[in-house]
């Protein structure tokens, strides 16, 4: 909470000082009410404005961030104020991620301000976002909108902890992760009927931490509710990265080649993401190996060796290594096999 006040004093400009001394003119007798009250009528009047169908993208981001600039100079003039926050964080949200998914994008109008690219993720606007948000909930802890409903597990209006533990997983730092699976433990501890969504993710989350008994365990819990496609490879990756690989091929191999091809439609649709980048290749490696593709796992798997997810989790990539030396070297056994038979002969 500290830090996020120190951002907003930080913030305090000539915008600042003008809205100061304007109060001060005034002779109001709390001017700090005055200048709060003026500051949140602004910023909502601004990001109200930049859901204007006519407005050019230039127009649109600067009165989004016209609209920041108006309730940080609110949270600066009353500090215990909890409700700055929440809109900043809303907003950035509403603008650069709730449109901007690639379902969403062929669905309905996207916002202006979504990158060119559905797959992008904008690290620095969900930086800002987590940090309102924290100052938010930091602020108003008991404030429903960091609550959800006990019976449905549904969030209480905008459901601020579930996107808050995505963009947390998508910024994928070990402090990001451990962030996302506290958000998500709120969520299941506050709910009588945990959802399964939010157990998978926090099973992967578990799994990026390293913390394989427990993903395993949760995993197993998600499935209880409904058993996709998508948990169940989480499952088996759990299983595999937890040195159990004979359990991870038989969880793979009793879903089924269709369900496989329906698994790969969906990430390369981006229904289903990864993160971080080329995590979903180790999915993709496991699952053809279990079926006997050597090709395609080998494939996958080299994918996996150079891609990031295996920069940030060294333990996986020699995972996938022990994966890959045998099939490599069966592989080329074969191929010394088929072009000179005769060593059969001389045995």
């Amino acid at each position: 909470m500290i830090r996020a006040l120190l951002v907003v004093a930080a913030l305090a400009t000539s915008a600042h000082a003008d809205v100061w001394r304007h109060a001060i003119e005034q002779g109001s007798p709390d001017v700090r009410a005055d200048v709060y009250d003026s500051q949140m009528k602004d910023g909502d009047e601004n990001a109200l404005r930049a859901t204007s169908a006519g407005a050019s993208v230039a127009d649109v981001r600067h009165l989004v961030q016209s609209a920041v600039v108006s309730y940080r100079n609110a949270a600066a003039a009353k500090p215990d104020n909890a409700e700055p926050f929440y809109k900043i964080g809303r907003l950035l949200y509403s603008f650069y991620f709730e449109p901007c998914s690639e379902r969403q994008v062929y669905m309905q109008h996207p916002s202006p301000l979504c990158p060119r690219d559905p797959k992008a993720f904008d690290a620095t606007h969900a930086k800002e976002i987590v940090e309102a948000w924290d100052a938010f909930e930091a602020l108003a802890p008991l404030d429903p909108r960091v609550s959800v409903d006990r019976e449905t597990g549904a969030a209480v209006a905008f459901n601020l902890l579930f996107h808050r533990a995505v963009l947390e997983t998508q910024l994928a730092g070990p402090q990001n992760l451990a962030a996302a699976v506290k958000d998500y433990e709120k969520i299941l501890a506050r709910s009588d009927s945990p959802d399964e969504t939010v157990l998978s993710n926090l099973a992967e989350a578990y799994m990026m931490l390293g913390r394989l008994d427990d993903a395993i365990d949760t995993y197993r819990q998600a499935l209880r509710t409904n058993r996709n496609t998508e948990t169940m490879y989480g499952l088996a990756v759990a299983l595999d990265r937890d040195e159990r690989t004979d359990q991870a091929h038989d969880v793979i191999s009793a879903q089924g080649e269709q369900a496989m091809a329906e698994f790969h439609r969906r990430v390369a649709e981006h229904i289903t993401f990864f993160v971080p980048d080329g995590e979903e290749a180790y999915y993709f490696a496991l699952a053809y190996e279990s079926f006997g593709m050597t090709d395609s796992a080998i494939e996958y798997w080299k994918k996996f060796l150079v891609s990031k997810a295996a920069a940030i989790h060294p333990q996986f990539k020699q995972r996938a290594k022990e994966h890959l030396d045998p099939l490599l070297h069966d592989r080329t056994r074969k191929a010394i096999h088929l072009e000179t038979p005769w060593r059969d002969f001389i045995r």
